[in-house]
């Protein structure tokens, strides 16, 4: 049995999906699986993952079930006792699973983890833009202003996530957030200070209709999230005027760093 399972969730990933794949079979870390579920693609995604032959690898080829269900049932069906998720465009560094790996079994209260990243933006190497918080306290503090995990990097128990319930299906562009609040309920967090993962960001990740709902999604959240863990008022006050604003001018473009 795998120690770890990476899980990812892909649709119409022909440009990105093997630099993705390759970066989870070059880990310097090698007791895992890797489940991808190609979810609907249209393009040639299927034709990239038949090339591939590492026994690792789990291929699921289904009709478009959308994300949340769809790694809902990728995780489900791990065997591993963590679980690795991976956005298909995004690359894990070669010791990422060395080091949260190592971190994890010394550190069993942590029920999920994630770390620094570096964000690539056409085609240029950045650093990340989130703010970077490490220990649980300050991560609680925190999860009313903003989500300080970047999903591609985190690593968390796998029974932890059957016992918080999985991903909510009711989220599109939220759904991680909205889960990290519950996994907090049932343990520790925290993010490790290495960079461990590059991010993907693409115009089509930043449409103006995934933007609104990202935000409208994020500004019930950090209600939520602040009902449950508190945190500074003010701080809180101004998150969410930054969302309304965000909200009533989306022409105001991430890109433009």
């Amino acid at each position: 049995m795998p120690q770890v399972s990476f899980v990812i969730s892909v649709h119409n990933g022909e440009n990105f999906i093997e630099n993705c794949i390759d970066s989870v079979l070059n880990q310097t870390f090698e007791d895992f699986e890797c489940i991808i579920l190609n979810n609907g693609s249209t393009d040639k995604t299927q034709e990239i993952l038949e090339q591939y032959t590492d026994s690792r690898l789990k291929f699921i080829c289904q009709e478009n079930i959308g994300v949340s269900r769809s790694l809902n049932k990728g995780i489900n069906l791990a065997k591993g006792n963590l679980i690795a998720r991976l956005d298909a465009d995004d690359i894990s560094t070669v010791d990422r699973l060395e080091k949260q790996v190592g971190f994890m079994m010394k550190n069993p209260k942590i029920v999920l983890c994630g770390s620094r990243f570096r964000e690539l933006i056409k085609d240029k190497s950045l650093p990340q833009k989130v703010a970077f918080i490490k220990i649980d306290k300050s991560i609680r503090k925190s999860m009313s202003l903003f989500n300080p995990f970047a999903h591609s990097t985190v690593m968390f128990r796998k029974k932890t996530f059957i016992d918080a319930g999985g991903y909510s299906e009711k989220y599109k562009n939220g759904l991680d957030y909205e889960l990290w609040l519950r996994m907090l309920a049932l343990g520790e967090a925290h993010i490790l200070d290495y960079e461990l993962c590059l991010i993907r960001f693409t115009e089509q990740s930043f449409s103006y209709r995934n933007k609104r709902r990202q935000k409208m999604e994020g500004i019930l959240i950090r209600w939520n999230a602040f009902k449950k863990f508190g945190g500074n008022p003010t701080e809180a006050l101004y998150y969410l005027i930054k969302s309304l604003i965000g909200l009533a001018f989306p022409s105001l473009n991430y890109f433009k760093r």
